[in-house]
């Protein structure tokens, strides 16, 4: 089995509404799909994605990555061979991580077909059968945010993620709002986005973990492990990271500087499953536990992130993914199953998950 030929394919779908956090808003798709087919005829795919004003690349800079140095490199490579796959995508090109993604994800679909079995099988098995999901409440006014959060609630959905980080004073409002609209029985973490300095947040968290939160994530910039220490310090809700941690490195940074309580992993953004496990195990010898985020993937991306969250330990609480999408449209056959905030794991081959290459090829964006 022969990594025979790869495509780095573009797409943009419309967002059904913007996606807007502390450091910008999202319109439209900006994900890259690989598909690799191998020397005995399976095509498999990948999905990888962006946000700029985060991550520091766009798009095409994805699209180059992947076709001038990621898949030539892994062209006649046995998929299988998991260590020598990420040897030659480090040796390709460093850092890169959201890239590698695409190469990782398409491969794990490719093996998981040859071996008649889905790719959780692979990495680990099923420690459930349903995923539970979070449901998100906007950078909205405290009225919209109270009406959407008890949508979500009677949805089903019994984790609730708001996002804050824009102005202190109304995510207070916000976030307080929610709770009086959900009551005590609902879970509510909140996410920053790295959109406060550090007097901001110790001023708002001291007044809003009274409400009861699961978590704080990312309040700070990524780089002030020194400022996310003291917030763990100060606080009695524990710190999440999320984009202070792309890589097992990474990790252990935050570890070594106690300046986190929880990691966020998103396989997008970590590199892939391979990664991704690597970081969770990281965490796991620490003590730390983990959670699956997401960064508004279709669903080959969200179906990749649930058998991470199926097979891997140290993974708590609800997934930041979701299967009711939140384009107008998708890339694959049949959708995944999202039902009572939970999604149902794929038991097809692969991502199982069937690419529709109708709507990639009508998705496909150009430079």
């Amino acid at each position: 089995m022969k990594i025979a030929g790869a495509e780095a394919i573009p797409i943009r779908i419309p967002l059904k509404k913007p996606f807007t956090i502390a450091l910008g808003t999202l319109t439209h798709t900006n994900h890259v799909l690989v598909r690799m087919a191998d020397d005995e005829g399976r095509v498999g795919w990948g999905e990888t994605t962006t946000f700029h004003s985060v991550y520091g690349y766009d798009q095409k800079s994805l699209v180059n990555v992947l076709t001038d140095h990621l898949i030539p490199a892994v062209l006649g490579l046995d998929p299988r061979d998991r260590v020598a796959l990420h040897q030659r995508m480090e040796l390709a090109i460093p850092f890169n991580t959201m890239a590698k993604t695409g190469i990782d994800l398409a491969t794990y679909d490719l093996i998981a077909q040859a071996a008649a079995a889905p790719i959780h099988a692979l990495i680990g098995g099923a420690r459930v059968e349903r995923v539970p999901v979070v449901g998100v409440v906007d950078i909205v006014p405290p009225p919209q945010a109270e009406a959407m959060a008890k949508d979500l609630v009677a949805r089903g959905y019994r984790v609730i993620k708001v996002k804050i980080g824009l102005d202190a004073q109304q995510d207070l409002q916000r976030v307080k709002s929610v709770r009086k609209a959900v009551g005590d029985g609902i879970r509510i973490r909140v996410d920053g986005n790295q959109g406060y300095d550090r007097a901001t947040a110790m001023w708002v968290f001291a007044r809003m973990e009274e409400v009861g939160l699961e978590w704080i994530e990312q309040p700070l910039p990524h780089w002030d492990l020194e400022g996310l220490q003291a917030l763990c310090q100060r606080l009695d809700t524990p710190v999440a990271v999320d984009e202070s941690v792309h890589t097992p490195e990474d990790a252990m940074r935050v570890i070594r500087t106690d300046a986190a309580d929880v990691v966020n992993i998103k396989v997008t953004k970590c590199g892939g499953i391979d990664r991704s496990q690597k970081i969770a195990a990281v965490c796991a010898a620490a003590g730390i536990p983990c959670y699956v985020g997401g960064c508004i993937e279709t669903h080959p991306g969200v179906a990749a992130s649930v058998h991470f969250y199926a097979a891997t330990p140290n993974i708590v609480s609800a997934a930041e993914l979701r299967a009711e999408s939140a384009y107008v449209d998708d890339v694959v056959v049949t959708p995944l199953v999202e039902l009572d905030g939970a999604i149902a794991l794929p038991k097809a081959p692969g991502l199982g998950v069937a690419v529709d290459e109708e709507k990639v090829a009508r998705y496909r964006a150009s430079f």
